[in-house]
């Protein structure tokens, strides 16, 4: 008799990575992977062994993304004064890290910033993606029959992200900004197999670990900003961010497609509510669209409020979102067959491998951090910590950022 399952609910693009294929687990370790024993890979891609590309291509995209890029605008910004027919700079200081402000940094200047990263991934819908495993009804290999359970199956990949961002204030509504993040990821892979004590297989009963590291550029990105309204109480500008695809994708350093982002950016003016303290709220909304897969990509929006002190230093809070639209591959993706009456396997079914179920993600983000004038109203430090709030997808733990940057 043979058991069907219900269809799964609803993905992602992040871990696609782990399985849509019956045969993950025994191709992974079957083909290259075992064949190379010890020896270095080519790269974090050649782990997963030549069969799954589509698999690789899924992780790598999912984890471009959810790389943090900082936002372009600079802590300074210059307005011209009619009085003076001069440049000035404004005193406050911006303190979003993440959330975009519509106002330019100011026609003829430049800000600099060099800032750096820790991203640790360690889970996936909640799971932690290195302790992983499936030891319910065994897993049957369509290829041969045999069917297996999985102990363990560990993925780690941390990456230390340095970001080097260059803005130019074109006219006094507009600025364009080149920003390049170089990675050095660390990848690990750890598997452990069980099968019928007649059968013996790579990693059975002992645990496999393959690593490899890698050091190259990430993903390009170049922004635009355009300030289209300078009201008393209000700014607004729209933004334009181009990302191409120059990071290397089987090291899951970058997305390999040409994405385009239409943004909105707006706050209002400085409010005061105290004695040298103010506060400014920001919105930024728009898209994120992958033109090699329209389905696969996401709206963005993010809040935020400064609070700004003595001119000094400014504290920021923000909540950030990312909605993708629509699941990467069918409901079933996570979906293998399934021994009921292992070893014979005449009885069969289906259900997600490691439980996991293949759903739409929303991203939910807490950020919190500072800038703070250290020099001679050219040179700012900031620091901040990007805190994940739910569980859909690929996701890190906590995220430190520290920087510096200097306008001129």
């Amino acid at each position: 008799m043979t058991t069907t399952r219900p269809p799964a609910q609803t993905p992602h693009a992040s871990l696609t990575a782990l399985a849509p294929l019956a045969t993950l687990l025994i191709l992974l370790l079957l083909e290259e992977a075992v064949v190379a024993g010890t020896a270095r890979a080519a790269s974090f891609a050649d782990l997963f062994g030549s069969r799954l590309s589509l698999i690789r291509d899924a992780f790598a995209t999912s984890v471009a993304r959810s790389l943090p890029v900082t936002a372009a605008s600079p802590g300074f910004v210059y307005t011209f004064d009619p009085a003076t027919g001069a440049y000035e700079r404004e005193t406050a200081i911006a303190g979003q890290l993440y959330l975009e402000r519509p106002d330019p940094v100011g026609k003829g200047r430049w800000n600099a910033t060099l800032n750096y990263q820790r991203v640790d991934f360690d889970a996936f819908n909640g799971a932690d993606i290195d302790t992983l495993h499936d030891v319910r009804s065994p897993i049957r290999d369509p290829t041969t029959g045999v069917p297996f359970t999985v102990p363990l199956l560990g993925l780690e990949l941390a990456t230390n992200e340095f970001t080097a961002s260059a803005t130019y204030g074109v006219t006094d509504d507009l600025d364009l900004n080149l920003t390049l993040p170089v990675l050095e990821s660390k990848f690990r892979l750890r598997l452990r197999l069980d099968t019928p004590n007649n059968v013996t297989v790579p990693c059975q009963r002992a645990v496999c670990t393959f690593r490899d590291e890698a050091l190259g550029t990430g993903d390009t990105f170049l922004r635009g900003r355009y300030r289209f309204f300078h009201g008393d109480w209000v700014h607004a500008a729209a933004g334009l961010v181009l990302r191409f695809p120059t990071g290397n994708e089987d090291n899951f350093q970058g997305g390999g497609v040409f994405e385009v982002a239409p943004l909105l950016y707006a706050s209002t003016r400085r409010i005061p509510v105290g004695a040298g303290v103010h506060v400014q709220p920001y919105v930024n909304a728009g898209m994120n669209l992958d033109t090699g897969d329209v389905g696969q990509s996401e709206g963005r929006w993010g809040v935020g409020l400064d609070a700004g002190l003595r001119d000094r230093i400014t504290l920021a809070l923000a909540l950030l979102g990312r909605h993708q639209f629509q699941r990467a591959g069918s409901a079933e993706a996570f979906d293998v067959e399934r021994c009921l009456n292992p070893p014979s396997c005449t009885e069969r079914g289906r259900a997600p491998l490691f439980g996991l179920e293949n759903q739409r993600p929303d991203f939910y983000d807490l950020s919190v951090g500072l800038r703070f004038n250290v020099w001679g109203d050219v040179l700012i430090m900031y620091a901040n910590v990007l805190v994940p709030l739910n569980d859909d997808g690929l996701r890190a733990e906590v995220i430190p950022l520290a920087g510096i940057e200097a306008t001129l």
